[in-house]
C-alpha cells in the first residue's frame, strides 16, 4: 500500500513539473506577448488555454496575427496535464486576453489615407517686402500681401503596402496652394504711376516614395502613433500678375517630407488621423514665361526660392 502511495505521488509530481515547464509563448505582429498553453494547432489557428483569475478560458488566435510562438507538441501526459494547468496562474502581458470577447487587431496588408489641412511657408519674405516697397508699395500693404501668401491649404493622399513588423512602403502625393492679392499704386518711373491689382497663385505639387512606421497601443489597440519619410520631385508653379501683365514661373526640384501622426481606430479597418509635417525643398533655377517669351534664370545661393513649410492635417485612414 505504501509503495502504491509513493508511486502515485511521484507520478503527480512529474506531471505538474512537465506542465509548469511546457508553458508556451505567443508573440503577435503588434509586439504583444501572450503566455499560455497551446492545446491545439491547425493550419490557420492556434487554440490556447489560460487561467484568468481562477477561471479556465479557451480561445483561438489566427496564425496571420502571430509573429512567432514556442510550441511543445502534447503527448498523452500533457493532455492529462491540461486539467492541472487550470490551477496555474498564467500571465497575459500588455492587456491582451485570449478569450473570444477580446482579440488582437487583424494584420492588414494595405493602408490608404486622405488628409487635408493648413500649411505655412517658412521662407524669409523680408527681401520681397523691401522690393515691393522700393516700387512704391506701402510697407503695410507689402506685409499683408506676403502674410496672405505664406498661409495656404494642403492635401495629401497615400497608399502603403505592409512589409514586416511595424513597417510599410508606399507612395505619397502632397499638394499645397496659397494666394495673395492687394490693390495698390506702384511707381513705374519718375512720371508714370500704375494703380491696380498685384496678385499671385502659388502651387507646390510633391510626389514620392515613402517609408512609414506605426505602432498600436492600449488595451484594445485603438491608439496608433506613426511617422513617415517621403522623398521625390517637387513641382513649383507661381502664377503672378503685376503691372497688368501675367507672369508664369515654374521649376522642378528635389523635396523631402516627414510627418508625425496620431490615429484613433473607430473600427478595425477605419481610423481618424491627425498629422504634423515638415516639407523641405529649395529651387535653384526658374523658368519664367511672359508674353514676350520664355527664359531660364539661375539663382544665386543666397537667393534660392525656399519652398519649405510646416503643415498640419486631419483625415481618414482605410485598411484592408
Amino acid at each position: 500500500m505504501n509503495r502504491l502511495i509513493c508511486a502515485t505521488t511521484l507520478l503527480l509530481s512529474m506531471l505538474i513539473s512537465n506542465v509548469a515547464f511546457s508553458q508556451n509563448r505567443i508573440v503577435l505582429n503588434s509586439g504583444d506577448t501572450i503566455k499560455c498553453n497551446i492545446s491545439k494547432e491547425t493550419k490557420n489557428y492556434l487554440f490556447i488555454q489560460q487561467d484568468v483569475k481562477g477561471v479556465l478560458t479557451k480561445g483561438k488566435i489566427p496564425k496571420a496575427e502571430v509573429r512567432e510562438w514556442s510550441y511543445v507538441q502534447p503527448d498523452n501526459r500533457t493532455e492529462q496535464g491540461d486539467m492541472v494547468l487550470s490551477a496555474i496562474n498564467t500571465e497575459i502581458e500588455s492587456g491582451v486576453y485570449a478569450d473570444d470577447s477580446i482579440k488582437p487587431g487583424p494584420i492588414n496588408k494595405m493602408r490608404a489615407s486622405f488628409t487635408g489641412g493648413m500649411g505655412y511657408l517658412l521662407g524669409d519674405t523680408k527681401p520681397a517686402v523691401e522690393n515691393l516697397q522700393s516700387m512704391g508699395v506701402s510697407k503695410q500693404l507689402a506685409d499683408d500681401y506676403y502674410k496672405q501668401l505664406k498661409m495656404g491649404m494642403q492635401l495629401k493622399a497615400s497608399l502603403y503596402f505592409y512589409l514586416l513588423k511595424d513597417y510599410w512602403l508606399g507612395a505619397v502625393y502632397n499638394g499645397f496652394y496659397s494666394q495673395a492679392s492687394v490693390t495698390t499704386s506702384m511707381q513705374m518711373d519718375e512720371v508714370n504711376m500704375y494703380y491696380g491689382e498685384l496678385s499671385e497663385h502659388y502651387f507646390v505639387n510633391f510626389a514620392g516614395l515613402s517609408f512609414y512606421s506605426e505602432g498600436r497601443y492600449g488595451k484594445q489597440q485603438k491608439i496608433g502613433l506613426n511617422s513617415s519619410l517621403t522623398l521625390g520631385p517637387a513641382f513649383y508653379r507661381d502664377e503672378a500678375e503685376m503691372l497688368n501683365e501675367q507672369v508664369l514661373i515654374k521649376s522642378t526640384t528635389f523635396g523631402m517630407h516627414t510627418t508625425l501622426g496620431f490615429e484613433y481606430y473607430i473600427k478595425p479597418k477605419l481610423s481618424l488621423t491627425s498629422e504634423a509635417g515638415l516639407f523641405l525643398a529649395n529651387v535653384k533655377k526658374l523658368n519664367i514665361e511672359t508674353l514676350n517669351g520664355t527664359q531660364e534664370v539661375a539663382l544665386d545661393k543666397d537667393n534660392y526660392e525656399n519652398l519649405s513649410r510646416l503643415d498640419f492635417s486631419v483625415g481618414l485612414v482605410f485598411y484592408w
